[in-house]
């Protein structure tokens, strides 16, 4: 009788955890998916599209992608490789600040770059400037791109580095092979995949970002931006075919880069051997130049908020600062909590390949993960303003929609590297699906949670152009910042950009320590 009771629970586990799969996925393509691209509708309204201030727009947004991408193939693959591979402790250190830069709200890093080389208050000075550095315009929004954008090239061909095995190098040693033949004849071709990912994430997030471009852009308009004025004038149609245009730039890049994933050799069958040793003997300085190029372009640019604060400190009222804070960190919170219950299920369906549709539904993840952030808003704004008239809830939606992948992604890495062998002996002796989870599953993958948490968290806070796709009414703190930015109210501006700044630090601590604590219960 026991074993009949048994036997029927586990059967009824099985049904509700399948169940709960197929409410899941029905959410993620109900209210994830269709809204992301609900704007595709529009195709074939292409008129606007000759207007030449949308084709300048266009042009301008994929000629500073490339050259962000270009520039963090050179800084970034270096720099990854010396945090990997060095064994210094200061190089530790710089590993820990990479990501500062990927955690901070990008408005008060728009900020923090304009005042860096924008005015004489920043490295202008240091070289007796009376204005600043650069200019607001294209250059200054490359400069301001490639210091949010390096760390996802460093991330991901950090992550392939460490997969390869150091007896290839040890074996291209020992047959008189220079460092530098190695790394272009063995490493780069088996960190490929690390390498092309990293590309795709920062010509795509270069190609979306649309708050902080506004601080540092001046008169010139990038795509992203162009749709925010262009809804902003009633202009739909024209926004609506740029959005269009973006999506399918960032689909191409996608479909481009599933295609190279995985191919891991390079037709490389020349090799100068005394050229290729003299180049690793340029192995030495590089760490000291990659170093000093990073400190420069990337972390004092990305600090310099604190320093202009201090030297500029005035007490000034906030109080049109706490509304927006208040709404900020609601959304927000409110965002992660959705996103911590949500994204579990379709990380699991995508790491273990539930109902054969696992690599389907990771595709679909992807594509919203690189959809630029304006565009998406428009289509979120178009598809839920037919059915709900709370702005606050078309708010909320539009952020779980842009941030769910970003939960989705860590979490799937985590299911991936749980042997399905667990599951299946506890299964064997008789444990429901619920106790699975939460004695063998949960425990492992807290660190993923953590971190998925993290990324919302901080995405939401700082998110800009989906915002002001979306949104009429309410300001929340990124775009009060712009606002405050726009009207000259530094002063104001500053202290939101110290909070947020704040916060970063706070969560990147917490990410290291998360991460940290990973990597020695591998060990």
């Amino acid at each position: 009788m026991s074993d009949t009771k048994s036997n029927h629970s586990f059967a009824w586990s099985k049904k509700a955890a399948h169940l709960g799969f197929l409410s899941s996925l029905l959410f993620f393509v109900v209210v994830i998916f269709i809204p992301a691209v609900y704007i595709l509708g529009y195709f074939g309204n292409f008129d606007a599209l000759l207007d030449p201030e949308i084709i300048r727009a266009l042009f301008l947004s994929l000629s500073i992608g490339l050259i962000v991408t270009i520039f963090n193939l050179i800084l970034g693959v270096p720099l990854a490789w010396m945090i990997v591979r060095s064994k210094n402790r200061f190089l530790k250190w710089l590993d820990n600040l990479i990501d500062l830069s990927l955690v901070m709200p990008t408005a008060a890093l728009g900020f923090s770059v304009y005042f860096y080389y924008g005015t004489n208050w920043g490295v202008a000075r240091l070289i007796g400037l009376e204005g600043g550095l650069v200019s607001q315009g294209p250059l200054l929004i490359i400069l301001l791109h490639i210091v949010f954008t390096l760390p996802y090239m460093v991330r991901s061909v950090s992550a392939a580095i460490m997969q390869l095995d150091v007896a290839y190098e040890e074996a291209a040693d020992s047959l008189g092979a220079s460092p530098f033949s190695f790394f272009r004849t063995i490493a780069l071709p088996l960190c490929r995949d690390g390498v092309i990912n990293g590309a795709v994430l920062s010509f795509t997030r270069s190609l979306s970002e649309t708050g902080a471009t506004m601080m540092v852009a001046g008169v010139f308009a990038t795509a992203p931006v162009l749709i925010v004025s262009l809804k902003d004038a009633d202009n739909f149609p024209a926004a609506a075919s740029l959005s269009i245009i973006l999506i399918l730039i960032a689909l191409l890049i996608l479909v481009l880069a599933r295609t190279a994933f995985g191919k891991k050799t390079f037709t490389l069958p020349t090799i100068r051997p005394d050229f290729e040793k003299k180049l690793s003997g340029l192995f030495s300085p590089r760490n000291f130049i990659v170093t000093f190029v990073y400190f420069a372009m990337i972390f004092l640019p990305t600090i310099f908020l604190v320093l202009y604060y201090f030297m500029n400190f005035k007490a000034v009222d906030i109080s049109a600062l706490t509304g927006s804070l208040l709404i900020s960190f609601a959304v927000a919170g409110i965002v992660t909590l959705f996103n911590a219950f949500l994204a579990l299920p379709i990380a699991y369906i995508i790491a273990r390949n539930r109902m054969g549709i696992g690599e389907i539904v990771e595709s679909l993840n992807e594509v919203i993960l690189i959809v630029p952030t304006s565009a998406l808003g428009l289509s979120l704004a178009l598809f839920w303003r037919q059915f709900l008239p709370w702005e606050i809830v078309i708010l909320i939606l539009a952020h779980l929609c842009f941030t769910f992948p970003l939960f989705v992604k860590p979490l799937v890495a985590a299911f991936r590297n749980i042997s399905t062998d667990q599951e299946d002996a506890a299964y064997s002796l008789g444990a429901g699906t619920v106790r699975i989870f939460r004695t063998v599953i949960l425990p492992q993958i807290k660190p993923a949670l953590i971190t998925g948490a993290i990324m919302v968290f901080m995405r939401s806070l700082s998110e800009t152009g989906a915002t002001l796709a979306v949104s009429q009414n309410i300001k929340t703190v990124s775009v009060l910042i712009v606002e405050l930015f726009k009207e000259n109210r530094l002063d104001e501006a500053a202290i939101a950009c110290l909070i947020l700044f704040s916060f970063s630090l706070v969560f990147l601590v917490i990410l290291k320590k998360t991460q940290t604590a990973r990597t020695v219960k591998r060990v």
